[in-house]
C-alpha cells in the first residue's frame, strides 16, 4: 500500500471514534443525523492532510508512530472543533443549557466580528503550539506535560461551563490527574532516535484526555450530556439503539491496543 494510506486509515479510525462518542452522547436529544455523524472524521482527514503535506509539520509528523498519530490528530481536532463551535459557528442556542457559542464570563457576545477575530487568533495559537520543536525524553517531563495539558483542558471547560454549572474543584483536577497517570503510555512508545516534540505531545495528551475521560463519562457512567437543557424530551428510540456506537468504539479500542503493543 502507498506510504500515506496506513496513517490515513489510522486517522480515519481516530475520527470515527470521536464521531461514535458524539453520536452516543447527543442522539437522545438531537436524534441520529447521518449528515453530521462523519463531521469529526472529515475534520481529522483535513488535519491529517495539512500535517502530512506541509512543512514545517510534515517532517516531524511523518516520523511519528501510528499510535502517536492517532492521538495527535484527535487532540488537534478537539481543540480546533471547540474553537469552531464557539467562535465561528452560528446556530440556535435554545436547546442548550451550556451554550456552544462562546460567552464572556457567561454573558452573550453580540459581535460576530469580535468572535471571528478572537477565534482566528486562538486558531493561530493552536498551530503555533504544535510547532514547538523541543524534544521530550524525560519521564518526569512527560508527566509534567500531561498534567499541564489536563489543566489547559480543564481551564477551557471551566470557562465555558462554570458560569452555568458552578465551579467544581475535584472536576477541575480530573483531566490533569488522569493524564498524569496515563503519561507512561506515551513515554514508553517514544522513540529514542526521534523523540516526540513537546508541541505534538501536548495535543497527543489532549486526544488521550478525550479518549479516556469521555469514555468513562459517556459509556461507563452513562451521564446524559450536560450541554442540553434538562427539560428537553429525550428520544427513546435513540436511547434504545445507541449501544451499537459503543460496540463499534470497542472495535477501535481493541485495534488501538494491538497497535500499541506492535509499536513498542
Amino acid at each position: 500500500m502507498p506510504a500515506p494510506l496506513i496513517p490515513f486509515l489510522v486517522v480515519v479510525a481516530s475520527g470515527l471514534y470521536t464521531s461514535l462518542w458524539g453520536a452516543f452522547k447527543d442522539s437522545p436529544y438531537e436524534g441520529y443525523k447521518p449528515w453530521t455523524f462523519p463531521r469529526s472524521v472529515l475534520f481529522h482527514v483535513v488535519i491529517f492532510a495539512v500535517l502530512y503535506s506541509f512543512e514545517p509539520f510534515a517532517t516531524p509528523f511523518r516520523g511519528l508512530k501510528l499510535f502517536q498519530m492517532f492521538f495527535l490528530v484527535m487532540g488537534l481536532e478537539r481543540f480546533l472543533a471547540e474553537l469552531y463551535k464557539g467562535f465561528f459557528r452560528t446556530e440556535d442556542q435554545d436547546k442548550y443549557f451550556v451554550p456552544s457559542r462562546i460567552t464572556f464570563l457567561g454573558k452573550h457576545v453580540e459581535s460576530d466580528l469580535l468572535r471571528y477575530v478572537v477565534g482566528a487568533v486562538l486558531v493561530s495559537g493552536v498551530c503555533l503550539v504544535a510547532l514547538i520543536p523541543t524534544p521530550v525524553t524525560s519521564f518526569w517531563v512527560f508527566i509534567a506535560v500531561a498534567y499541564g495539558t489536563g489543566l489547559i483542558v480543564s481551564l477551557g471547560g471551566a470557562y465555558k461551563d462554570a458560569p452555568f454549572e458552578g465551579f467544581k474543584w475535584l472536576k477541575f483536577q480530573r483531566s490533569a490527574g488522569v493524564l498524569a497517570g496515563a503519561s507512561p503510555l506515551f513515554y514508553y512508545i517514544n522513540s529514542v532516535e526521534s523523540p516526540i516534540a513537546i508541541g505534538f505531545l501536548i495535543y497527543m495528551n489532549g486526544g488521550l484526555e478525550r479518549f479516556l475521560v469521555e469514555y468513562y463519562k459517556t459509556y461507563i457512567q452513562r451521564n446524559m450530556s450536560g450541554k442540553f437543557r434538562p427539560d428537553l424530551e429525550r428520544i427513546q428510540a435513540c436511547m434504545d439503539s445507541r449501544g451499537k456506537f459503543h460496540y463499534m468504539a470497542w472495535v477501535i479500542i481493541i485495534g488501538l491496543a494491538a497497535l500499541y503493543v506492535h509499536e513498542l
